[in-house]
């Protein structure tokens, strides 16, 4: 792939984020499928910081060629920075900015300095054009998780007991939860 099409692709992530989004109901944003999987604003927030991460490495890249960089724990960040209680809007916006300023960037540097390198702890040297392409398939590899949450979130919609609870236009049907659906039962029946 030539950096023209890879600068591409990189300016497109963001959008083919908000895009998959806007087909995802706000109450499947926050669903877990266990206790050990990441929910849709978890994903989105760790994007917001990887890509900040990843500006600063692309930058340094870029202007301090042959630095050294530090490792990122995103399970440690995810934890300590309190992922699941985040705006995800914020984050979705940080992308945007960044993504946009780093493009601004990218499509002036000069041919060579697609081959600028920074030294990773766990990965060696890595190329300008290696890093972008990281953070292009690391939008993707995100963005088929979060349709993997959002289709466990629908298959368990589709498992929630149904309860009558509109009794003008006879029985209309609206999922409930386990919980609601017993409390519903001992207070109608």
């Amino acid at each position: 792939m030539n950096t023209d099409e890879l600068l591409n692709r990189y300016q497109h992530g963001y959008q083919k984020l908000c895009d998959l989004l806007k087909e995802i109901p706000d109450e499947a944003i926050y669903y877990r499928p266990d206790d050990k999987s990441w929910s849709i604003i978890e994903v989105i927030v760790h994007l917001g910081d990887a890509e900040a991460y990843g500006f600063v490495r692309s930058k340094k890249i870029i202007a301090e060629c042959g630095g050294k960089v530090a490792e990122y724990h995103r399970q440690i960040w995810a934890d300590n920075l309190f992922y699941y209680d985040m705006n995800y809007r914020d984050a979705l916006e940080m992308i945007r900015i960044l993504r946009k300023n780093l493009f601004d960037v990218l499509k002036r540097i000069k041919p060579e300095a697609w081959h600028q390198y920074i030294y990773h702890p766990e990965s060696g040297k890595i190329t300008l054009i290696d890093w972008i392409q990281l953070n292009v398939d690391h939008i993707d590899i995100h963005l088929n998780q979060i349709k993997c949450i959002y289709n466990k979130w629908k298959k368990s919609q589709e498992e929630l007991p149904v309860a009558a609870t509109d009794y003008h236009d006879g029985f209309k049907q609206v999922r409930l939860g386990k919980l609601k659906d017993i409390f519903f039962r001992y207070l109608v029946w």
